[in-house]
């Protein structure tokens, strides 16, 4: 997000324009600082369409300048504070800190002077940069295709203006699981290696978004044996070095040493295993060519040790060898460097590396413990106010895509920003802020996480309580201008909610329910409707903005409305065929078109811009087995055809009926206890029966008819009672496919008979004989006056966690952009200084049904415990009994391990914890929520009294009774 505006392309007070000014760096000053001042000049020609400015490194007798330099190394920077033009005691020791001001007659011949110059080498060029992204030019203009607003004009505004230091020391992103798509990608545009030319675009795009670390692309594959940054092109660490990027190496890549390297000659012998108790003497070896190559660049050592293949060593005792290991690496880095500590060391506690860690393992003072998340997004371990205090500090190593157990996913973003927010400022919050590592992929498929996760490591504070939409709203501006700001970041807005549900390759044709709550049908019209505007507004984007707006807003959606439409479709097919409904033929063939559909948009994507994007969007996703590995290429399976030429059994007759909550009984087979001319009876009945009308559920009801056979059928529904007015005519047509009609059941509840608990026959009847009774029961029931609060429907109450009753309480938040629910999630933070260590949430609601054996099913977003001597702890308490005390998570089984119960709970992005509930008699009841941990957060509570049925977002919400 910007920050203090020094540069504008519209005239104001006191502003000079840098119109032709020529840009002066000085040629002793830091390569990356006059490669950064190279560029903005060709920056300024894109803003103004007029040719580029001199760079130059003489005193220009220009009116006007653009002086650019470090306050160490720039002879014009140091001749300015010479002549006490300007003040640098401020920043002079600052990391990564820079100042802009207006100088007036800086040398003689010259007016003015547009000054920017920082504390060092990257605080200087991220001084240069911010003047390209403030008079237009996105740091993602290459990348995203992002089309620069011409201006007649730039303008410096008279203002002093001082950026950082950051909230995080070295931000970055590891370039992992980069095949096919990005491999590919490189393979076609740059040659058979990731070389230098690929690398200056990823240098300028982290250095433009303020990040200054990288783990490069590293994976084991074609061509054999992989990536290898350090010997794939000599001058790829040379020119990171240049341009001012921190080469690191990724957590099983220890020494400076891509893990590809051990593969290659000279290693490649068949007896150099990599196993550190057989060829210690060899990989102490590789380990000290590694630190002697790095020497005469910035570099952040990794050290430590994991098994071939990203595992855990296969050695007896690995805790200890791991031990072994880092004294050897110490002692080559003091050999090297000649000191221990004479570089910048990490340790990813990734995996088991945490598990050793927690039992003693002694890591040393100055290396930063590099926390990680549980690969899905979720941070496992924060520091302790101890290890804050440690001199190498902490950090985070965070997925924003990943390859392994329970799912894989790196197709499309499937990051909800307001989860990002939440466990990246928790980890700011307590100390984890030396480095921030992030795992990106592909790179293109992540240009919006990857923007906001780098804007909060530079400034945590800059955004308020995970405001996504301002982030957002920044984000559409730079790229399409204020005109789309708002309708883009609104789509992109709704797009991050619904892929907060659940991630893409994660959702199948069982995710989500057919027969309950609408579920299936609910989501897919919210995917429906955010493609239709979308589209809409895509219509309006002007043509050089339509490959960035189809790249950054058009194409995910689509995509993803393609993906869960063709889920939804095959389950629809297999739960249609299995009732032999015609229409399992039309999703058999909907399904094939969504298919081709789905391959025909990644095409679409490859061809824009004449190929520029070839391959980018070549992950197959379709088609995952029982596994986390990727599917090799997409495939639909399960697919089933109705013989529709063939009529069915008389018993069965020619008319379906689908009711909420059942597939129907014994669905699609014979039942000899039915006669299509009798309505069903005995067992049949729950399978024609809807879920009870109640005064507080969902009003209306409804049910569906279908056909079954190749005749057409004219049928007729009639009620009873007046009170619930249904006369329904028309005709199931096999030549019509598809549209199976779906009957509204209303109820006129002012006329229903008082205290009224019976089922209603509605009549079915057809031109061909089918003859059934669909059952409504109905209860009609009231709640004294003056009651707030949720009431009971169908046996259960289900209430987001935002409609907490005592909304006054103490530091408590509404997340409206966490979570699973449209409401979002209730977390808090204590103001500093209040003593208070948690919050008290209320919930009111109302029963009828009386029992000691209720069920409360309480939603959590997915955190863990982040504090291994604190647990996560939250309290229950119901109509003003004692607090009952409960873990969010399990004891794992071993320090450091997951927790029973991730697997499955993290493909559904929640926890869901579940206690026996006495209620007793119906009635008022509260229940009270304590929540004990700033990493806690809300989303909703349902209470099963044995009418909860089997969804994945579980029971909607319940009636709520307002205030009067």
């Amino acid at each position: 997000m910007l920050q203090n505006t020094f540069a504008v392309c519209e005239p104001a007070a006191g502003a000079i324009s840098l119109l032709n000014s020529p840009i002066v760096v000085d040629n002793e000053d830091f390569e990356g600082i006059r490669i950064a001042a190279a560029t903005l000049a060709k920056d300024i020609a894109k803003a103004t369409g007029e040719d580029a400015p001199a760079v130059t490194s003489e005193q220009s007798a220009s009116p006007c300048v653009i002086i650019v330099g470090s306050v160490h190394r720039s002879k014009f920077i140091n001749q300015l504070i010479s002549n006490g033009k300007i003040d640098v005691t401020t920043i002079r020791q600052s990391w990564e800190t820079w100042r802009t001001e207006l100088v007036d007659a800086p040398w003689g011949g010259c007016a003015r002077a547009l000054v920017i110059y920082g504390s060092d080498k990257r605080g200087t060029i991220f001084g240069i940069y911010s003047l390209s992204e403030q008079i237009g030019v996105s740091p993602w203009y290459w990348w995203a295709d992002v089309p620069v607003k011409k201006a007649s004009c730039i303008y410096a505004l008279d203002v002093r203006t001082t950026q950082g230091p950051p909230s995080v020391k070295y931000r970055g992103i590891f370039i992992n699981d980069e095949a096919p798509a990005l491999s590919a990608w490189v393979h076609e545009k740059y040659g058979p290696k990731y070389n230098s030319e690929f690398y200056k675009r990823v240098f300028e795009l982290l250095l433009r978004l303020k990040a200054n670390l990288l783990w490069p692309a590293m994976w084991f594959g074609y061509p054999h044996p992989g990536n290898s940054f350090f010997i794939d092109d000599p001058l790829n660490q040379e020119l990171a070095n240049k341009y001012g990027i921190v080469v690191s190496t990724s957590h099983h890549e220890p020494m400076q040493r891509a893990m590809n390297e051990w593969f290659d000659e000279p290693y490649n012998e068949p007896e150099h295993s990599w196993n550190w108790t057989e060829q210690k003497e060899k990989i102490t070896k590789y380990f000290t060519e590694g630190a002697q190559r790095a020497t005469d660049f910035e570099s952040m050592i990794t050290i430590g040790m994991r098994g071939d293949g990203d595992r855990e060593m296969d050695v007896a005792n690995p805790q200890e060898v791991l031990r072994d290991v880092l004294l050897t690496q110490r002692r080559i880095i003091k050999d090297v460097y000649g000191r221990e500590d004479a570089v910048p060391q990490l340790i990813a506690l990734y995996k088991e590396v945490q598990e050793y860690y927690e039992n003693g393992l002694e890591i040393p003072e100055d290396v930063t413990l590099l926390f990680a998340d549980d690969n899905f997004g979720t941070i496992r371990r924060l520091p302790t106010e101890a290890e804050r205090r440690r001199r190498g500090g902490a950090g985070v190593y965070y997925h924003l895509e990943y390859v392994g157990e329970p799912r894989s996913y790196k197709w499309l973003n499937s990051n909800s920003l307001g989860k990002v927010w939440h466990q990246l400022n928790q980890a700011h919050r307590c100390g984890a802020n030396q480095i921030w590592i992030f795992n990106v992929g592909d790179i293109k498929p992540l240009e919006i996480p990857l923007s906001f996760v780098m804007s909060l490591a530079w400034d945590t504070n800059a955004l308020a309580l995970g405001d996504v939409p301002a982030f957002l709203e920044s984000f559409t501006a730079r790229t399409f201008g204020t005109e789309l700001a708002a309708p883009s970041a609104n789509l992109l807005l709704k797009y991050d909610k619904l892929v907060a549900l659940r991630k893409h390759e994660h959702v199948g044709p069982g995710t989500f329910s057919l027969v309950n709550y609408s579920e299936a049908d609910t989501i897919l019209s919210s995917w429906e409707a955010l493609l239709k505007d979308a589209e809409i507004l895509h219509s309006q984007v002007l043509p050089d903005a339509k490959p960035s707006f189809f790249q950054l807003v058009l194409h995910p959606i689509k995509a993803s409305h393609l993906y869960m439409s063709l889920q939804i479709c095959l389950a629809k097919n297999a739960l249609y065929a299995k009732q032999r409904r015609n229409t399992a033929n039309y999703f058999f063939t909907k399904a094939i078109s969504l298919f081709k559909a789905d391959f025909q948009l990644s095409q679409e994507y490859h061809m824009l811009l004449d190929g520029k994007w070839n391959h980018i969007m070549r992950q197959p996703h379709l088609g995952f087995r029982e596994t986390w590995h990727a599917p090799s290429r997409d495939i639909i399976s399960g697919l089933c055809l109705v013989q529709a030429g063939q009529e069915s059994n008389p018993i069965a007759g020619n008319v379906g009926v689908a009711v909420g909550g059942t597939e129907g009984v014994r669905p699609g087979l014979c039942n000899e206890e039915s006669d299509r001319t009798h309505p069903s009876r005995r067992d049949l009945v729950p399978g024609v029966t809807l879920p009870t009308m109640e005064p507080f559920g969902p009003n209306p009801g409804s049910f569906g008819l279908y056909l079954r056979g190749p005749k057409a059928v004219t049928w007729e529904v009639v009620s009873p009672v007046e009170w619930m007015p249904i006369h329904a005519r028309g005709t199931l047509d096999p030549m019509e496919e598809g549209h199976d009609p779906l009957i509204q059941v209303n109820v006129n509840w002012d006329n229903v008979p008082k205290d009224f608990d019976d089922e209603v026959l509605l009549v079915l009847t057809s031109d061909l004989g089918d003859y059934e009774h669909i059952h409504v029961p109905v209860k009609h029931r009231s709640v004294p006056p003056g009651f707030v609060g949720h009431i009971e429907a169908d046996r259960a109450i289900s209430i987001p966690a935002t409609r907490f009753a005592n909304t006054d309480t103490l530091g408590t938040w509404v997340h409206p952009y966490l979570g699973r629910e449209a409401s979002g999630a209730v977390s808090f933070r204590m103001p500093s200084g209040s003593g208070v260590k948690g919050c008290e949430l209320l919930y009111p609601f109302f029963t009828f049904t009386a029992t000691t054996a209720a069920y409360l099913h309480v939603y959590f977003t997915l955190t863990l415990d982040a504090h291994p001597a604190s647990p996560v702890l939250y309290g229950l308490s119901l109509d003003g009994k004692d607090v009952e005390t409960h873990r969010l998570v399990q004891q794992p089984k071993k320090p450091g391990e997951l927790p029973t119960g991730w697997m499955e709970s993290v493909m559904d992005c929640v926890w869901i914890r579940i206690h026996q509930l006495d209620l007793g008699d119906a009635g008022a009841h509260t229940l009270k929520i304590v929540m004990h941990d700033e990493n806690l957060a809300l989303e909703k509570v349902v209470i099963d009294m044995g009418g909860v049925r089997d969804s994945y977002l579980g029971v909607p919400e319940s009636f709520y009774a307002a205030m009067s």
